[in-house]
């Protein structure tokens, strides 16, 4: 199915920029580890986590026969609450690069005493002991379940030969957060539009339109947005213009649109709810998200959109503890 049709959409928000806004995390937390491992000159870890896809750092590491792993240490105490259950990793070249990856997840820096989730390849990738292994270059997005144990984690990405690397790696984001399924489809009358915010026309004294464009669609990744492919070359035939959505959605009990204590510590952390997620995690639009239309379909480059939050939603109580809302998602090029 394509047709960007909607079923329950599902929200994939990332924790880390969340925390780091916040002031909970900073990006010292962040680190890479690796025998002869090293950013590129004119990358940097820090802008991985920056929520740029079209941002590509690039990890030198051709060749090598060592792993690289990049280590995040939520700084939240031991057992803590923010069980993240999703990693995506955007515009990369893990094919080209022969690479894999793992997530190691534990209370210990030194991990010690770790535990690998079972990853579930929701795009481009298959999984063995607890390695995924993309078969093109693109973006790769995979679920797992945590453990309670969970204040550091660990990505490792190794080579799938043996016989070394076969490129440096690069990489546009990589976003560690929860998912949520909204707890229904939006109404029915929904509205889609593309805009072109970087389209200015000017109608000349003699009545003819002449046209200047910033922008007319969205930069690379690694390559194009959402391509997937075995090329290292960005398809130049793209979809021009933002896609913008407008989703109602009536009838929502209070409990999956707010959390049971508004400024509860531990209901802000792991609160399934709306308005946790979907306003708080992403500061009301200021970080952008990952939309899946329906999430029992994963098409890979027409399933999801990558957008923000783009009003400010109002609540409308329409019957006891039943509430109607507006959102309005716009896409981020």
């Amino acid at each position: 199915m394509s047709y960007q049709r909607f079923g329950t959409p599902r929200i994939y928000v990332d924790n880390i920029n969340w925390l780091l806004a916040l002031g909970k995390m900073d990006t010292d937390d962040l680190t890479l580890a690796g025998t002869g491992i090293s950013m590129a000159s004119g990358s940097s870890l820090k802008a991985i986590f920056d929520l740029k896809p079209s941002n590509v750092q690039t990890i030198s590491c051709n060749s090598s026969t060592n792993d690289a792993k990049i280590n995040i240490d939520t700084t939240f105490g031991t057992d803590s609450d923010v069980d993240n259950n999703f990693i995506a990793i955007l515009g990369h070249n893990f094919k080209d690069a022969t690479a894999k990856f793992k997530i190691q997840i534990s209370d210990n820096s030194n991990f010690s005493s770790s535990t690998t989730p079972n990853p579930t390849v929701v795009v481009n990738g298959s999984a063995a002991s607890g390695f995924v292994t993309p078969p093109n270059n693109g973006w790769t997005l995979i679920t797992y379940s945590g453990t309670s144990a969970n204040r550091y984690l660990k990505i490792t990405f190794d080579d799938t030969t043996g016989a070394g690397f076969g490129a440096d790696i690069k990489i546009g984001a990589i976003m560690v957060g929860e998912y949520i399924d909204l707890p229904q489809s939006p109404d029915l009358q929904l509205t889609k539009r593309f805009t072109f915010d970087g389209l200015k026309k000017n109608i000349s004294t003699g009545g003819q339109t002449y046209g200047n464009a910033t922008f007319l669609t969205g930069a690379n990744w690694y390559l194009a947005p959402f391509q997937l492919g075995t090329t290292s070359n960005a398809d130049p035939i793209k979809k021009s213009g933002r896609t913008e959505l407008d989703l109602d959605f009536s009838f929502l009990t209070d409990t999956d649109v707010f959390p049971e204590k508004l400024y509860s510590r531990s209901d802000i952390i792991a609160g399934n709810d709306f308005t946790t997620n979907i306003i708080s995690k992403t500061h009301g639009g200021l970080l952008p998200m990952l939309l899946q239309y329906d999430n029992s379909v994963t098409e890979g480059q027409d399933s999801f959109l990558w957008c923000r939050l783009n009003n400010e939603p109002n609540f409308q109580q329409v019957a006891p503890n039943v509430y109607s809302t507006t959102i309005n998602l716009i896409e981020e090029l």
